[in-house]
């Protein structure tokens, strides 16, 4: 059995058309109709690099220290692809890495994770800030030879995984190759025909995110100082609808490249002989709550979409069962055979169809800097949110009765005191 990985850059949970038929992602959806569709998954820190961290170690931020964007895995940490190779398998990594360096650095093999083939970049690079997704971007080699490229960042992502599949594909070994998408992260430049697709279409926008601007500058390469003159906020500056309908339009391109990929695995005889993961790394607050990108616990930042395929196993399935980006660590130990040295739980089973068994009690998300640090613990239908590090309760959200986190019954003094201290006492034991 070979494992593919694919992960997406600020995709919420909500963003599938499987989810919301606003979103045309004809290829996810058929993904999610042969496969199993988790609707509570979430994000272990929404945020780029950290949740990296979390993936490549199976490891809770408080356990592994990348807290922040840019830092390198720690040394003597077991990883994702240093641990399936101890088992005999082929690694591969194709797109953005954002762990250990800045954008326009290259990647040392000794910061790659253990990845045995790689041809990725840190984060945005290039050298026109006004395109940093369609022109000039630069991904470097195994040998660290940077390559230009004048395309769509996604498409170039696409054709170099294509490119590795075909290499891995010839190895007698299994393989597992992860796939990093940078989209729909912003600066919002879809490729024109799939800003075509929704030029007829509008998300709807409240009040609450209509007042809220959804323009964010770039640091690598640095947007204009002067914002009106940067071709990004003259695009959907002031304007949340557009930036959700562009952001839309990035989705379905990723979609496209997906289906490019699953369908050279038809090709190759592979795709039954493969478990396919698709998620993201965090989501898009997009105005809800009056915010904008990432790391904060609402669940359109720390929710993520998680699909997974496994050939003979659960189809068309829906799961409401709560799982994390360290379950998917865990999963690959076992789909490997190999020790589990992280935190997360096997959904290998479940997603076989072999048990129903919950995969977690509980799932825990973090973020460990800025202004205001903060844990998470959901449960059943209850999240938690308490500050870091003195864990004093924030927020208590019944989301069965409350999808969109409009009622903080701790503010409302309809918080249970016994189930707030009970919660609080399990996040401490869990995360040390």
């Amino acid at each position: 059995m070979n494992l593919l990985m694919i992960f997406t850059d600020q995709q919420h949970k909500k963003a599938l058309g499987r989810v919301d038929p606003l979103y045309q992602t004809p290829h996810l959806n058929a993904l999610a109709d042969d496969g199993v569709l988790f609707t509570n998954a979430y994000s272990n820190n929404p945020l780029c690099g950290p949740f990296r961290g979390c993936l490549m170690t199976g490891l809770m931020t408080s356990h592994n220290g990348l807290k922040a964007n840019n830092l390198p895995l720690p040394d003597g940490v077991p990883t994702l692809a240093g641990q399936l190779r101890a088992q005999g398998w082929q690694t591969g990594f194709v797109g953005k890495w954002h762990l250990g360096g800045k954008g326009n650095d290259p990647i040392p093999q000794a910061i790659r994770g253990g990845f045995e083939r790689f041809n990725g970049y840190q984060m945005y690079n290039g050298f026109d800030p006004a395109e940093p997704y369609r022109n000039q971007v630069i991904f470097y080699d195994e040998d660290n030879a940077p390559h230009r490229y004048q395309e769509h960042r996604t498409e170039v992502t696409t054709r170099l995984a294509l490119d590795m599949l075909d290499t891995m594909a010839g190895d007698s070994r299994p393989f597992c190759m992860v796939v990093g998408y940078q989209a729909p992260h912003y600066p919002e430049q879809p490729s024109p025909a799939y800003e075509a697709l929704y030029q007829d279409i509008s998300f709807p926008v409240d009040d609450e995110a209509a007042a809220v601007e959804p323009y964010t500058p770039t640091f690598n390469p640095r947007s204009p100082e002067d914002r009106a003159l940067c071709p990004d906020f003259r695009r959907y500056g002031g304007r949340m609808a557009e930036y959700k309908r562009l952001y839309a339009a990035m989705v379905s391109q990723v979609d496209h490249g997906v289906g490019c990929i699953l369908q050279a695995l038809k090709t190759r005889g592979l795709y039954d002989d493969t478990m396919i993961v698709f998620t993201s790394d965090h989501g898009d607050m997009q105005g809800s709550h009056g915010l904008t990108n990432k790391g904060v616990p609402y669940e359109l930042s720390a929710g993520i979409p998680l699909i997974v395929r496994y050939p003979g196993g659960r189809r068309n399935c829906r799961s409401p069962l709560l799982v994390s980006g360290i379950d998917i660590f865990a999963t690959a130990m076992e789909l490997a055979g190999a020790g589990n040295t992280g935190d997360g739980h096997s959904f290998l089973a479940y997603v076989q169809g072999r048990c129903d068994t919950p995969v977690n009690d509980f799932i825990i998300s973090e973020s460990l800097i800025g202004q205001q640090p903060w844990r998470m613990i959901r449960t059943g239908p209850y999240k938690l949110v308490v500050s870091y590090p003195d864990h004093q309760p924030l927020m208590l959200f019944q989301l069965e009765n409350d999808p969109d986190e409009r009622r903080n019954l701790l503010a409302e003094g309809l918080a249970d005191p016994a189930l707030v201290v009970r919660l609080t006492a399990r996040l401490q034991e869990a995360v040390g």
